[in-house]
């Protein structure tokens, strides 16, 4: 069968919501979200604005009773009344005057709005929201959605694993074509090409980073050459119908030292020890604590701590983003739970010859942790081809 987002999956997304809604006394909520995170409102409409000669804004009106109204940019309207769940598509910049005709309409008193990704919201746009919705209290209300999207319906499962497998595959044509003289730019460019020629779409930037560039957390591929003796690292997010994949792994060229090919080995096994520590119930602090023993243990820990601070230290979720709640990192009081899905991520920096990544994307079980890549098959396959 072929995969799809099934329509009863945003008819339940509604109904949990507006359940959530009246238990939290709001009597409708705006939600803005744009084109480079996408997840707050294509949760509901499956759709995703583009940023072309406009701004890609893309927001919700749903109350607790009637019809929902979307709002974006004019020119993203007429896309949206074809393609979107949400029919009802309004200029986002009339808001000042749509918005308290939508209020009136609704034929019960509206006096508490709560307000989802006022962390996107462009400052001019949220004070037209305020000026549309005067009179009524607005309040943060992201944690309705966050906490929605965080459990994940077969359905959603399943697209997250077909976008696994195209992570993996974009990876493999780029690592065929690996070799000494190739730019890090056109081996992302195989990747993108593939993901795309495979019906796929780009769920964030492509990155291929090699040499001494490794040794930065993250940056852009250049057109910087390949060379022997280097690390290089591919970190390519694909996402399927909205539904993303997080993979990064890291190969050694032909030439690396000894030194190197041992620091690369335990990033792989410290990886899949990590993988393999996730158990339902668990909190993710307790994974990190787990991952700095190891490269305690190891004598890492000064490649490891640096790379930790601040956002995603060891993970963070995945879905309709690529990188989207909760972060994973020293901090992180939630608990693992069946149906979550995260980017395990071990990185090692601040070498004289660079640094790593292993990141493969995980499904919570009832038993575990379920990778959607192959990330040891993809580096078998990658030296079994040098050989």
């Amino acid at each position: 069968m072929a995969l799809e987002v099934l329509s009863t999956e945003f008819q339940r997304r509604v109904e949990r919501t507006r359940s959530k809604m009246k238990a939290a006394g709001l009597d409708a909520l705006f939600i803005y979200s744009d084109e480079y995170h996408p997840g707050y409102s294509m949760y509901y409409t499956n759709h995703r604005t583009i940023n072309c000669i406009e701004e890609s804004a893309h927001a919700l009106f749903i109350p607790v009773e009637g019809e929902i109204h979307a709002f974006m940019g004019n020119l993203n309207r007429f896309a949206a009344k074809r393609f979107s769940w949400v029919k009802s598509a309004h200029n986002i910049y009339e808001m000042r005057t749509e918005l308290p005709k939508l209020v009136e309409a609704l034929g019960y008193p509206v006096k508490k709005i709560g307000v989802v990704g006022e962390e996107l919201f462009p400052i001019s746009l949220y004070r037209e929201m305020e000026k549309g919705f005067e009179g009524i209290t607005l309040v943060e209300s992201s944690d309705i959605v966050i906490k929605e999207r965080l459990y994940k319906s077969k359905n959603e499962l399943d697209l997250i694993r077909a976008a696994g497998k195209l992570a993996d595959d974009s990876i493999l044509a780029a690592l065929e074509q690996t070799e000494v003289g190739k730019t890090e730019i056109e081996l992302s460019a195989i990747g993108e090409y593939i993901t795309r020629s495979r019906g796929g779409d780009i769920g964030s930037a492509y990155l291929v980073v090699s040499g001494q560039h490794t040794d930065l957390p993250t940056w852009r591929p250049m057109e910087r050459k390949i060379e022997r003796g280097d690390y290089v690292w591919f970190d390519f997010n694909p996402s399927v119908l909205g539904y993303c994949a997080d993979t990064g792994m890291t190969i050694a060229m032909d030439g690396a030292s000894q030194e190197q090919i041992r620091i690369m080995d335990y990033a792989y096994e410290t990886n899949q020890r990590m993988v393999n520590f996730i158990k339902p119930g668990m909190k993710g602090s307790e994974l990190f604590k787990e991952t700095l023993r190891l490269t305690e243990e190891a004598n890492l820990s000064k490649y490891f701590i640096p790379y930790t601070k601040g956002m995603r230290a060891i993970g963070h979720g995945v879905g309709l983003e690529v990188v989207e709640y909760p972060d994973l990192g020293p901090s992180s009081e939630f608990m693992f739970e069946p149906g979550m899905v995260f980017g395990i991520k071990f990185d090692l920096h601040g070498f004289p010859f660079g640094g790593v990544r292993v990141e493969p994307t995980v499904i919570i079980t009832e038993n575990g942790a379920e990778p959607v890549n192959d990330l040891i098959g993809l580096r078998k396959s990658y030296e079994k081809g040098r050989s």
